[in-house]
């Protein structure tokens, strides 16, 4: 289960992603800073990013040009154990307001789509700290953030996703299968009613 419940956990996860800091990114970007710390939070939630060239054994690394490919927007695709469908977490900065637009899909199933929105300068405030080989102090609210992403794009789009069935999985053990993909499910219907204070957006 998710482990990411404060800043430091969060720092923790940001060095695992991108060991050189802020200022290992192409730009210093507040936007991707901000959409690198929702890919750990989906990471953290049991995701695992799919895009080609990433090593399978980093479970943080972002896929490779994933800062610069597209301008003010951030796009990652991930697998998850039991799904069977690619899941995918855009995001999209506006510059004029400062506002990420954090967006969730089930690929395949656009009625399986999520979406909330964040004001950059809550979270990445200070951008004279990307310049830092440190992540600390670069994400603020990380609670308010996590809590947020947890309840109104990770824990909707889990417990909707497609599951694939136990005889097609190829597993020895069907019920033991099926009660673990039961206690997923709930634990994500449990989030997202007791995560967060409710809003669709900070």
């Amino acid at each position: 289960m998710p482990v990411i419940q404060s800043s430091e956990q969060l720092v923790l996860a940001l060095a695992q992603a991108v060991p050189a800091g802020p200022s290992g990114l192409p730009e210093p970007d507040p936007g991707a800073v901000l959409a690198l710390a929702c890919h750990c939070i989906m990471v953290d939630a049991g995701l695992r990013c799919t895009l080609p060239g990433v090593d399978p054994g980093d479970r943080w690394a972002p896929p490779p040009r994933w800062a610069v490919q597209f301008k003010d927007e951030w796009v990652f695709k991930y697998s998850m154990s039991g799904k069977r469908n690619t899941l995918a977490l855009h995001c999209s900065l506006q510059r004029a307001s400062g506002r990420m637009l954090v967006h969730t899909v089930e690929v395949n199933n656009d009625n399986n789509a999520h979406l909330l929105g964040l004001q950059l300068e809550k979270y990445v405030p200070d951008s004279t700290l990307l310049r830092s080989r440190d992540w600390r102090g670069v994400v603020q609210n990380a609670d308010a953030l996590v809590s947020m992403m947890q309840q109104h794009v990770i824990a909707p789009l889990l417990e909707s996703a497609e599951d694939v069935p136990a005889e097609e999985a190829g597993v020895d053990d069907v019920a033991a299968w099926a009660a673990d993909v039961s206690e997923a499910r709930t634990w994500w219907q449990w989030i997202g009613v007791h995560s967060g204070s409710g809003g669709g957006g900070s």
